[in-house]
């Protein structure tokens, strides 16, 4: 790996004390984690439908705008897209998010919009799941995004193999994988197999470290025991190296989900966040403005 490396605050990083559900929306005003992300050295900032819609009462486009350029924000991400392959209410409330995500991602130039599978007990057909996402991916590319999926060990997509067979032909064209190195490491999933994967497989990649022997639940663990990169235990050095090696160039998101992190002062979540992950990057000129 060569060149500058951008990080990006991802929303939970910086989303302070807020509450796990539908309204979890942050406390702290968009501008004030702009600003703190852009002091810290981030150079991308994420941000959650609901606190979007929140943001976006609040600022407007334009205002939303005026505060990513204002801190030389060049990135951001957008998230989450669930039950995009359901029926029903749950598929109504999935496409209003999904109207929300494409519209704003055009607007302001978000470059990923997250999506996810099911936690509970859906069993939607493979098939079914690859022709809903290239829909998906296709409605991604016209917005000047991609929609990255990510494979989590306790949903309906537990690993590589299901994510990449659901993104199928979209991959780098509007389509493409979202890797955590947390869902990578408590999935077992393989390095090696991550390395070998064809450019454009990969939309995004996040950064966060943790015990190897899950805390309790798998939820409550990934909810409440994300440690800041280099104070747990995963291999986040292979992790940083198997994904470059795959061709992938663009920002790193920094995800800390925890309860120290949601704890922390604002300019203190930013600056610890950044420092850390940053540290993974040395010798490979990790931005610092």
């Amino acid at each position: 790996m060569s060149g500058p490396v951008d990080l990006l605050a991802c929303y939970w990083t910086l989303a302070g004390n807020y509450v796990f559900g539908d309204a979890d929306h942050s406390p702290w005003d968009f501008r004030l984690r702009a600003e703190a992300a852009a002091a810290a050295g981030y150079t991308g900032i994420g941000i959650k439908q609901a606190d979007l819609r929140r943001v976006l009462a609040q600022h407007g486009i334009s205002g939303m705008r005026a505060i990513l350029k204002d801190n030389g924000i060049r990135h951001l991400e957008l998230e989450a897209l669930f039950d995009w392959c359901a029926e029903g209410e749950r598929r109504k409330a999935s496409d209003a998010d999904r109207q929300l995500l494409l519209a704003t991602a055009a607007e302001l130039g978000a470059a990923r919009i997250k999506a996810a599978g099911d936690f509970g007990a859906a069993e939607w057909p493979l098939e079914q799941m690859h022709d809903a996402f290239q829909v998906l991916a296709r409605e991604a590319q016209e917005a000047g995004s991609c929609v990255t999926l990510e494979p989590i060990a306790f949903s309906n997509i537990p690993d590589l193999d299901t994510a990449l067979t659901i993104i199928g032909g979209s991959a780098g064209r509007g389509g493409g994988l979202m890797l955590d190195s947390w869902h990578v490491t408590r999935g077992g999933m393989s390095l090696a197999q991550i390395a070998a994967l064809p450019p454009g497989s990969i939309g995004g990649a996040e950064l966060d470290d943790g015990t190897l022997k899950t805390l309790g639940s798998p939820i409550a663990d990934t909810l409440d025991r994300r440690r800041l990169c280099g104070a747990g235990e995963f291999d986040l050095a292979g992790f940083v190296v198997a994904v470059a090696a795959s061709g992938y160039t663009g920002p790193w998101g920094v995800e800390i989900i925890s309860a120290e992190q949601r704890a922390r002062p604002l300019q203190a979540a930013a600056e610890m966040s950044y420092q850390r992950a940053a540290a993974l990057f040395e010798g490979r000129q990790a931005r610092t403005s």
